[in-house]
C-alpha cells in the first residue's frame, strides 16, 4: 500500500511538473513576431517619448478617417474582418496601444489611461490627421470616450463597441463587488492577475489555454475560436517585455471606473453597439450611455458577444456607415 501511494504521489508530481513546463514560455523576440505578423499594411512609427507604435493605414485615403482602438489583451488585428467592409469609403487607421500587440512595452513604462490618451494625441499629430471618427472596443471604448472628452474638437464621431469604464456608484464597497462580479465572468488569466504572487508567475507561465479560454469567453460563436486566432493572441502576449508591461498596468478598481455623469460632457454624436451575450461587459451597461450622452444611437445585437466587429463584421460595418452618414460635415 505504501508503494502504491508513493507511486501515486510521484505520478502527481510528474503531471504537475509537465503541466507547468508545458505552459512556461520564454519571451519571443520582436524580430520573430514582426516577421510573422507585421505584414500587409503594417507600419511602425516612433513618438517623442520613444514609444514605437505599430499601426496600419488602410482604405480610401480621401475618405473620412476612422481611428480603431482595440480592447485589453487585444491588438489591431481584432479589426481585420471589418476593414474590408469599410475600406471603400473610409481611411482606416488602427494601432496597437502600449503594452499590446506589436507595440508592446514602451520606454516610459506608463500604461495608464492618461498615457493612452497622450499616445493617441501624439500619434495622430505625428501622422498628420487633425479630425477623425474614433471607434473603440472594450478598453478601447473607454480610451475613445475619454479622448472625446479631452479633445472634442478633433473627434467628429464616437463609436463605442462593448465599451468599458463606467460604473454607477463609486463607493469603495460597490466597486469591490463590481470587480468581483467582473472577475466571476472573466477569462481565467484575468482572475489570477488579481494576486501579486500569480502576477509574478504569469511573467513566465502563460499556457496557450489562457488565450483559448479568453477567446471562448469573449466570442459567442465558438467556431470563430480557431487555432490561428488562439496562436495569434498567445504569440503576441509573448512579445519580449509585453507580459511584464501588461501585468504592471494599474488595475486598481477605483481608477478603472468613472461615474456615468462624466458622459454628460461628451458633445460628440455617438453610436453604441453592444452584444446581448457579452460576458465581459454586461449589455445592461449601455443604459449609462443612453441616460447621459445627449446625441446617441444604440444598437443591441442578439446572439453576439464582446466583439461584434469580429463576430458580425457585415452588420457592424452597415451600422457604422449609416451612423457616419448622419454626422455633420462628413461627405458620404
Amino acid at each position: 500500500m505504501k508503494t502504491f501511494f508513493k507511486l501515486l504521489a510521484a505520478t502527481i508530481v510528474i503531471i504537475l511538473v509537465v503541466s507547468i513546463l508545458g505552459g512556461t514560455y520564454l519571451d519571443i523576440s520582436r524580430e520573430e513576431l514582426e516577421t510573422k505578423y507585421a505584414t500587409g499594411n503594417s507600419n511602425f512609427i516612433y513618438l517623442n517619448d520613444g514609444a514605437r507604435i505599430h499601426y496600419r493605414d488602410e482604405g480610401n485615403k480621401k475618405g473620412p478617417v476612422i481611428l480603431l482602438l482595440h480592447g485589453f489583451n487585444g491588438s489591431l488585428f481584432n479589426f481585420e474582418l471589418i476593414v474590408p467592409q469599410l475600406e471603400k469609403d473610409f481611411r482606416l487607421i488602427s494601432l496597437d496601444l502600449p503594452a499590446f500587440g506589436l507595440t508592446g512595452a514602451i520606454p516610459s513604462a506608463d500604461y495608464t489611461m492618461k498615457n493612452f490618451i497622450k499616445t493617441i494625441f501624439d500619434f495622430t499629430k505625428r501622422i498628420e490627421i487633425q479630425e477623425f471618427i474614433i471607434l473603440g472596443n472594450s478598453m478601447g471604448g473607454n480610451v475613445a470616450w475619454s479622448y472625446a472628452l479631452d479633445y472634442p474638437e478633433q473627434v467628429k464621431g464616437l463609436i463605442l463597441i462593448g465599451s468599458g469604464g463606467i460604473i454607477e456608484d463609486l463607493h469603495h464597497e460597490d466597486l469591490e463587488r463590481k470587480a468581483e462580479r467582473t472577475l466571476d465572468d472573466s477569462p481565467i488569466a484575468w482572475k489570477i492577475m488579481s494576486s501579486d504572487l500569480t502576477k509574478f508567475v504569469l511573467r513566465y507561465f502563460t499556457p496557450k489555454f489562457f488565450a483559448e479560454q479568453g477567446l471562448r469567453t469573449a466570442l459567442k460563436d465558438e467556431k470563430l475560436v480557431t487555432d490561428a486566432l488562439i496562436n495569434q493572441f498567445h504569440g503576441l502576449v509573448l512579445l519580449e517585455g509585453s507580459r511584464q508591461a501588461i501585468l504592471s498596468m494599474n488595475r486598481d478598481v477605483e481608477k478603472r471606473f468613472a461615474k456615468p455623469d462624466v458622459l454628460k460632457d461628451i458633445v460628440t454624436r455617438t453610436l453604441i453597439i453592444h452584444g446581448e451575450e457579452d460576458n465581459l461587459i454586461n449589455v445592461a451597461n449601455s443604459k449609462y450611455y443612453q441616460e447621459n450622452i445627449p446625441e446617441l444611437k444604440v444598437k443591441i445585437y442578439t446572439n453576439i458577444g464582446h466583439m461584434p466587429m469580429y463576430e458580425d463584421p457585415i452588420r457592424t460595418a452597415k451600422d457604422v456607415k449609416e451612423f457616419i452618414k448622419t454626422l455633420p460635415g462628413i461627405g458620404l
